[in-house]
């Protein structure tokens, strides 16, 4: 039994979580300013909203740095943020997969999400393409990222770190395609 592989996600800045430490550090500072503006009020909110506010970023930050993309035997696993997609390669159509730039190929970009987490540049979960089809996503890098369509109409979209060897470490285990 071969031993699971893993490929390295393509590195993504910590500061695009900036993206969401200022606005829970705004909503927070609003509270606090609030709070201090009307003595008449009970500061016992701020006692529970500031550390739910602080809960909620820890939370966040952990599933930023929360990805992973692993070829275990037939079955490539992608793990990123709160989500999972577990595909067999069976169920990949490799002869039409791509590297792609977003910036020459707009088409292949995510463009509705429907259940993901997502901050300029970085996207995890489920999203819609333009043409309305489903995909599941981990992107990190806009520039190099491996589009591969699957049998029921969706798509793999992701940002390994080299996206050549993971298509190659697909296309071996999925042997020669078909003649035509």
């Amino acid at each position: 039994m071969p031993a699971a592989q893993s490929f390295e996600v393509a590195p993504s800045p910590v500061w695009r979580l900036l993206w969401l430490w200022i606005p829970l550090l705004l909503v927070a500072g609003l509270m606090v300013g609030t709070a201090l503006d009307a003595p008449e009020r009970s500061h016992t909110e701020l006692f529970i909203t500031l550390p739910f506010l602080a809960v909620l970023a820890a939370v966040l930050t952990w599933a930023y740095s929360r990805r992973r993309i692993v070829l275990h035997e037939d079955t490539l696993e992608v793990l990123s943020t709160f989500y999972r997609k577990r595909v067999p390669v069976s169920a990949m159509r490799l002869d039409e997969a791509r590297i792609v730039d977003f910036a020459e190929h707009g088409r292949y970009k995510p463009s509705i999400k429907t259940n993901g987490y997502g901050v300029p540049g970085f996207q995890s979960g489920h999203y819609r393409m333009a043409d309305r089809s489903k995909a599941f996503c981990l992107i990190t890098d806009s520039s190099r990222v491996l589009h591969v369509p699957l049998r029921d109409g969706s798509a793999l979209v992701i940002s390994p770190d080299r996206p050549r060897a993971l298509l190659d470490a697909l296309q071996a285990l999925a042997g020669p395609p078909p003649a035509h």
